[in-house]
C-alpha cells in the first residue's frame, strides 16, 4: 500500500470502528492484536497483513467489500 492508501485505509477502519461505537481497545481485543498496532495501522503507519485485514473486517461486522470501497 502506498502512504495515501494506508492513511484512507486507517481511517476506513476507525470510521468504522466509530460508528459501532467500539474502543480501540474493544477491537483490537475482539480481533487478537495489540491495542497499540491498531493504533498505527489507523494512523497510517503500519500496513496490516491481509489476515489482520480479515479480521477487522469481521470483528467489525462488515465484509472485505465494504472495507476496501472508494478507497
Amino acid at each position: 500500500m502506498s502512504t495515501d492508501i494506508s492513511k484512507r485505509f486507517g481511517a476506513r477502519i476507525r470510521d468504522l470502528r466509530l460508528e459501532k461505537k467500539m474502543r480501540q481497545v474493544d477491537l483490537a481485543e475482539r480481533v487478537g492484536i495489540q491495542e497499540a498496532y491498531l493504533s498505527t495501522v489507523e494512523s497510517g503507519k503500519k500496513e496490516p497483513c491481509l489476515e489482520v485485514i480479515k479480521m477487522l473486517a469481521d470483528g467489525l461486522g462488515v465484509s472485505l467489500r465494504r472495507l476496501f470501497w472508494d478507497l
